[in-house]
Order: structure tokens, then sequence, then C-alpha cells
């Protein structure tokens, strides 16, 4: 007899970033574990279309205010250059 499983999205109404981004890391590694131990595909699937959701949904909070992106964006691209000019010192 097949067990059935529903996967539920944790978190999916958080409009927190960071907390959407470690619950997508979650997903990441739970899917990385099902597939090096072959797995059912379709658990697999699922766990998939969750995280591709999660991921929009990272992207909705983060684009909802483009100035907020934007200066995100500019971080993120300044962040190693930084850390390079301190290192060189």
């Amino acid at each position: 007899m097949r067990v059935q499983r529903t996967w539920k999205v944790v978190g999916a109404k958080h409009s927190n970033i960071e907390q959407l981004q470690l619950e997508l890391a979650a997903f990441n590694r739970c899917i990385d574990v099902l597939e090096k131990a072959d797995a059912n595909p379709q658990d697999i699937e699922v766990l998939t279309v969750h995280a591709l959701t999660l991921a929009e949904q990272i992207d909705e909070v983060r684009w909802s205010n483009p100035a907020e992106a934007l200066g995100w964006l500019l971080e993120k691209e300044t962040r190693p250059a930084a850390r390079k000019v301190s290192g060189a010192g």
C-alpha cells in the first residue's frame, strides 16, 4: 500500500525575505537528500514545485519596493569588492 504524502509550504505568507530564504534552503536540502536516496520522483517533483513557488514569493516581496530592491542589488554587487580591498591591506 502506497502512503500518499502532502507537503505544506511553511511560511508562505511571511513578508520577511530572510525567513523565506531559510525555508527555500530547507526545501533545497530536502530535495537533495531525496535525490541522493533515490526516493520517489513524484515526491521530489512536489518539493521542487513548492521550492519554485517559494522562490517566486521571495522575488515578489523583494521587488514589491523597487527602491529597496535596487539598494539590495547594489549592496550585493559592491560587497565582494569591499572584501577584496579590505583583505589587500
